[in-house]
């Protein structure tokens, strides 16, 4: 955009940062645009209100189920553990067949919604409205009645969004919702959803009990015939190899155990015997040798005969030695005793010798037993080895009888179970929530879409105000001039509703009365208006250094942005101060200044520098300030305007107004329709930029200006005309009460 370097060295303005900025650019949009954006926000507001009173309000009824896995327990025949956690899977499985077309058509079925359905329709379809929109509309209102299978699944498809099944949190509990135009029918539908849903799973659990009994059943024939054939083999072996089984076992194994406790028995029989013979015999031994008995092995040998003969024995041999002690050893009596001792030594050692043969006969007899069970005992050894090896083959065939047996019990008790289950079902599931028709419409919420509305039309609303801040490419602050154009604005130009020119009629000039736009300076000197060309003045004066005289020229972008009336109000202002002005209309190709000051002009601009007249004689005096004003009179249209503002005739003609007066001002034409502007950069000191406040486009006064760079170096600033200072003051924070006139009317009224 066209800028202009300016030296900012000594400037003592404190920067802004760019937040600043963006957050005051912000404020002042919300300032401008607040009534945009609340009309906005109102408007979308009232679409909410409009929609929630026009739409059927839907009613929404809650139930809960529950999937409680305990309540199956009851019917639990098995030995098996029950589990106890049911995986979120499962849940969101029972979910989906709440959600399933099966549920939904039982439902629609229970309560005849597809006749009721049809009849709706039928209903509709004899409406005048909808024939008539049938027939302009066809694509959105088909003449062609539905069908009962398109009425159906259209249903279910209406069904379905209408129902809404969730998980509550993490829990087993299942929510359903319906929503209807009708409370009582929301609540109807919510309650047989969930009994739909528990007759279907009974039903699932019927049918999944009779197919498994059937299967069972087939299964336990087969398996019977398995068990009684596995059976049958095992008798068959045993009776093939001569295996006979008790119920303590094999008969072999029992006689082999016994004869082996009959044997041991045997052989520690024998040892007894043996001990008892040899000890006998080594008594019998001694006592030959010495003559004498072994009261020892004597007191051993339990026998009634030794025992009697022992103690007469004693006797004697006590009475031997007493008699000898007492008649002495040579006595008859004592030899007789004696003789009577040898003959019961005699009699002990023949009975000794009897007992001895009688433990040498059953230690024969032992030993024969002994042999015996040894034999038979090697024998069933024998025997057992070849049992043995049976048994490996027979334990085989007991295994799998054994294992068929098992699997033809444990089939005939599921097939038990499952016919107890047939007879008896339940389910997991439970209701411990029943839908009731609900009080209040779910929808719409009226509060949550106006109130949402409202906000949302508030966003919508600044974000269409900042659209309309983008699209709106007009000069609306003195800050705009600065920014895109780099030239000052020497002040802005309210509109002045009052300023009519009802005195002026047709052929009479604006100087002719005393009211007007051309006079508003005069009219009212005191107002914003005319402070404002006062500026202007100030702002030439300053500027224009380069002499006495100053040539000044109006000019604009295009059309009726208000340069004539600024130049004729400047000129009336320095005019009116006491100085001497002329006023030049050279806008050659539509004069409109001279049109409304000099109606009846013959001669004019053209005739001045051609030297065919006087300035007296081309001049028209305003009889109020004293303003000289030249206007253009030119017969018929001229074509290169452009040559004459260049022409040396031109630049001699304003040398010699200079002359006659302190200021010229000059009205030209618009820039960007002709150029003639262009070609005037010689004949002035400076040039006063007239824009229209909210109409001049700034991209076309930023490219004019770029196309004559040196009308823009002596553009002493611009005046924003037209301004709507009600709405300008709500563009600065600065400028509000300024622009709104409060204090500048009260300046020196109050002393």
């Amino acid at each position: 955009m066209l800028r202009t370097n300016r030296d900012t060295s000594t400037s003592s303005v404190t920067p802004v940062h760019d937040t600043d900025l963006a957050i005051a650019a912000l404020r002042q949009v919300l300032r401008r645009q607040k009534w945009f954006i609340l009309g906005f926000a109102a408007a979308v507001a009232g679409l909410g209100a409009v929609y929630c009173a026009m739409v059927t309000p839907q009613y929404t009824s809650d139930a809960e189920l529950l999937i409680d896995m305990q309540q199956s327990r009851v019917m639990q025949f098995t030995g098996g553990p029950m589990p106890e956690v049911v995986d979120a899977a499962a849940i969101d499985s029972q979910v989906e067949v709440l959600l399933s077309e099966s549920i939904s058509k039982a439902v629609i079925k229970e309560l005849r919604l597809v006749d009721a359905a049809k009849e709706a329709i039928a209903e509709e379809g004899q409406s005048f409205v909808r024939t008539a929109l049938g027939t302009i509309l066809p694509f959105l209102f088909p003449s062609a009645p539905l069908s009962d299978y398109e009425i159906e699944r259209t249903v279910i498809s209406d069904f379905a969004k209408r129902l809404k099944v969730e998980r509550v949190g993490r829990s087993y509990v299942i929510a359903l919702s319906y929503r209807s135009p009708d409370a009582q029918q929301a609540a109807q539908i919510t309650n047989q959803v969930a009994e739909s849903y528990i007759v279907n799973q009974l039903e699932a659990k019927y049918q999944a009990t009779r197919r498994a009994s059937v299967w069972l059943q087939d299964r336990i024939a087969e398996l019977r015939d398995q068990a009684l054939a596995a059976d049958r083999a095992v008798q068959d072996f045993k009776a093939k190899n001569n295996i006979v089984d008790t119920a303590r076992g094999l008969v072999s194994d029992q006689q082999l155990s016994e004869l082996n406790t009959q044997l041991v028995t045997a052989r520690t029989s024998m040892a007894e015997a043996q001990a008892r013979y040899e000890r006998v015999a080594n008594i019998i031994k001694l006592g030959v040798t010495a003559g004498t008995s072994d009261e020892a092995v004597s007191d051993v040998l339990n026998n009634e005969v030794i025992s009697r003969l022992r103690t007469q024995y004693l006797d004697a041999v006590k009475r031997e030695a007493e008699w000898s002690r007492r008649y002495g050893p040579d006595h008859i009596a004592v030899l007789n005793l004696r003789s009577e001792i040898k003959g019961l030594q005699r009699s002990l050692f023949n009975e000794l010798s009897r007992i001895a043969e009688t433990y040498k006969s059953d230690l024969e007899i032992a030993k024969a037993r002994e042999t015996s069970l040894s034999r038979s005992l090697e024998s069933l050894v024998a025997q057992a080895k070849l049992t043995g090896q049976a048994q490996v083959e027979l334990r085989e065939l007991e295994s799998n009888a054994q294992s068929y047996r098992a699997l033809y019990d444990n089939f005939l008790e599921r097939f038990m179970q499952a016919t107890q289950q047939q007879s008896f079902p339940i389910t997991e599931a439970r209701l411990i929530m029943e839908a009731s028709p609900p009080l209040k419409p779910s929808q719409p919420k009226t509060q949550i879409i106006v109130g949402g509305g409202l906000v949302v039309g508030l966003g919508l609303g600044f974000a269409a105000a900042l659209l309309r801040e983008r699209m709106n490419r007009s000069f609306r602050q003195p800050s705009d001039v600065e920014q895109y154009l780099g030239l000052d604005c020497l002040g802005v130009l309210p509109i002045v509703p009052g300023a009519v020119e009802a005195g002026v009629v047709a052929g009479m000039s604006a100087f002719d009365v005393s009211t007007g736009m051309l006079r508003q300076v005069v009219v009212d000197p005191f107002s914003r208006f005319s402070e404002t060309m006062r500026s202007v003045k100030v702002t030439a004066d300053v500027s224009i250094i380069s002499g006495a005289m100053k040539v000044i020229g109006v000019i604009s972008t295009l059309p009726k942005e208000g340069k004539t009336t600024v130049s004729a109000n400047l000129a009336q202002l320095i005019a009116h101060g006491g100085q001497r002005c002329i006023l030049v209309d050279a806008d050659l190709r539509n004069p409109t200044l001279s049109r409304r000051l000099a109606p009846g002009a013959k001669v004019g601009i053209m005739e001045y520098l051609l030297g065919e007249a006087t300035l007296d004689e081309v001049s028209v005096i305003d009889p109020i300030t004293k303003v000289r004003f030249i206007p253009a009179v030119v017969p018929s249209k001229i074509v290169h305007t452009n040559e004459i503002l260049s022409s040396p005739q031109m630049a001699k003609a304003i040398d010699s107004l200079k002359q006659h007066a302190d200021y010229v001002i000059i009205d030209f034409p618009p820039m960007a329709l002709v150029v003639d502007v262009f070609a005037s950069t010689h004949l002035v000191d400076g040039y006063v930029y007239v824009l229209e406040w909210g109409s001049s486009h700034r991209d076309l006064v930023v490219n004019t200006l770029q196309n004559a760079p040196q009308v823009h170096e002596k553009v002493l600033g611009c005046l924003l005309n037209k301004a709507d200072l009600t709405a300008l003051r709500h563009l600065e924070d600065y400028g509000s009460k300024y622009y709104h006139h409060k204090y500048y009317v009260r300046y020196g009224v109050d002393g």
